[in-house]
């Protein structure tokens, strides 16, 4: 054996040894490891079996909201519509004229309706005027300013009138006062219903001598 292993050495490095033919030696086969080795196993991978995945239904997609096409005068007319509306918002409101006369005493105030006093009514007022010592004021509707005619100032413009003069002092209205919405007046008998009952005068003189009103 210690032969054999020599000569395959020898072998490899090119060296032939000459051996005589009566010498006895082991046959030998050269051995490699790679055939040594042994042969491995070769098992085959077997993955395991995935289900596969339910298919997910598709969510159904919102409704896109698509604005109109609108035409050119469709177009237009859309956008002078709002001008159109703050146009008649802003519009004055008219209301029929009015003509109201004040008389001022140290207790009181007297307003009457004089826009369409007759000629009788007209000779009691003057009566009126003429037994006590009084100012005299006339307040005239529309404004003199055309800027200032909007009918829904109307009754700002008489408490304006009023709250010159009236301070703690009863306002006495002979007769129903137009657009007036002042809270402390106080209505008494018209001018035509005194002329008719006059005995309703002496209601109001009674009512022209009363002290001022506590404040």
């Amino acid at each position: 054996m210690m032969i054999g292993h020599q000569r395959d050495i020898m072998a490899a490095l090119g060296i032939d040894i000459w051996i005589p033919k009566d010498t006895l030696c082991q046959q030998h086969q050269p051995a490699i490891w790679r055939d040594q080795a042994p042969k491995e196993a070769i098992s085959e991978i077997i993955l395991p079996h995935m289900p596969a995945a339910a298919e997910q239904p598709e969510r159904p997609q919102p409704p896109v909201h698509q604005e109109p096409v609108l035409s050119a005068p469709e177009a237009e007319q859309q956008r002078t519509a709002p001008a159109a509306v703050q146009e008649t918002l802003v519009s004055a409101m008219h209301i029929p004229a009015f003509s109201i006369e004040a008389m001022v005493l140290p207790q009181c105030v007297l307003l009457v309706d004089a826009t369409a006093i007759t000629a009788d009514q007209q000779q009691l007022w003057r009566n009126i005027q003429r037994a006590v010592s009084a100012e005299f004021h006339h307040l005239q509707w529309p404004f003199a300013w055309q800027n200032m005619q909007d009918g829904r100032g109307a009754s700002s413009y008489i408490q304006g009138f009023l709250d010159v003069f009236s301070t703690e002092k009863n306002v006495l209205c002979l007769g129903e006062i137009p657009h007036l919405q002042a809270s402390h007046s106080i209505q008494l008998a018209s001018l035509q219903e005194m002329l008719t009952q006059p005995l309703l005068k002496k209601r109001l003189w009674q009512f022209m001598q009363n002290k001022m009103k506590e404040s």
